[in-house]
């Protein structure tokens, strides 16, 4: 009986255009985040994560082996992403459940939170270490998609990443960043807006650094 060999999809991931590592989803929900040698090696690698700072007791043993997770990504990806109404809009466009992160993962990988860039690899491009941390696996391209929402803003609040000209705002397109934070009133939350204008403005008084608020 021959063995069955699983397909697999792979996100190469750069932080400030340098390699961390490859992002693998498996066809059983396996996702395996795997770091790269570079990466674990370099002592002034880019912060990815605390506990992955040079200087953080336990980063080395901790990169050592893969991490794996059912579904879900790892925390330190998962909360990329976005939460409430914003992820049900993303995943109804894409006919997904809410829990399939790493097809999340890859759709947004491009404007994340931050600058990780998640970047979806050609099948021939795939270490083979990468295929063989699940068994033995068969890599594939994954497919694209066309839909409009292509940012990720972490939060339960609705929010759009837009650009300004003349005054107006407007979601980018073609892949284009986004030069504002837009956060519109919630049916299911009083008083948002509100709320956003105090936090800000408290935040300010405190002496935290903000980024520029029209409504302040």
């Amino acid at each position: 009986m021959s063995e069955q060999i699983e397909e697999v999809g792979v996100l190469k991931l750069n932080l400030h255009g340098r390699l961390v590592g490859y992002l693998a989803g498996f066809q059983n929900g396996r996702n395996v985040l795997s770091f790269a040698d570079e990466f674990k090696k370099d002592p002034a690698r880019p912060t990815f994560s605390l506990i992955t700072h040079s200087n953080f007791p336990h980063s080395k043993k901790l990169m050592s082996k893969p991490w794996a997770r059912n579904q879900k990504l790892h925390p330190v990806l998962s909360n990329l992403l976005p939460e409430g109404s914003l992820r049900e809009l993303i995943t109804q466009g894409l006919k997904t459940h809410s829990d399939n992160e790493f097809q999340i993962f890859s759709y947004l990988g491009f404007d994340l939170p931050g600058a990780l860039v998640a970047t979806p690899m050609e099948p021939n491009e795939v270490p083979l270490s990468i295929l063989t941390t699940h068994g033995k696996a068969k890599a594939i391209r994954l497919k694209t998609n066309d839909q409009a929402n292509k940012f990720s803003l972490a939060g339960v609040q609705m929010k759009f990443s837009m650009k300004e000209k003349d005054g107006r705002y407007n979601l980018t397109k073609n892949g284009e960043l986004g030069d504002w934070i837009i956060k519109t009133p919630s049916t299911k939350h009083k008083h948002l807006p509100l709320n956003e204008f105090t936090a800000m403005s408290l935040a300010e008084l405190a002496g935290v650094d903000i980024p520029r608020n029209p409504a302040c």
